[in-house]
């Protein structure tokens, strides 16, 4: 069976390497993706920075999970998702994420 949803998205956990000192350090940001078909896909010039940005608020819908320096809860908001998604590593933890996900082969092919 194939489900035909007008609205599609779907949550996963990406892999974040958040600069540390002498290093990295492996975080997880859960995000929930909004999925842009290719008539969507055909607005947004990920060449650019104005582009992929426009590109990334389309299609993080939300971040759960999210904990301040001392653990506590940190509620998600549009503002918070836009100074995220200013950070190089995030940046580039979800747009390779969400390409991947998006185009994923099954294993053997």
């Amino acid at each position: 069976m194939f489900n035909v949803s007008p609205k599609r998205t779907f949550t996963h956990d990406v892999a974040v390497l958040v600069p540390i000192d002498a290093g990295h350090e492996e975080q997880t940001l859960k995000t929930t993706f909004n999925f842009l078909d290719t008539e969507e896909l055909k607005d947004f010039d990920l060449r650019t920075l104005e582009g992929s940005t426009a590109f990334l608020n389309a299609i993080v819908a939300s971040f759960h999970d999210l904990v301040d320096g001392d653990g506590g809860p940190v509620p998600y908001s549009e503002e918070l998702r836009n100074r995220l998604i200013r950070r190089q590593y995030v940046r580039s933890a979800l747009l390779s994420h969400y390409g991947e996900a998006v185009t994923k082969a099954k294993e053997g092919n």
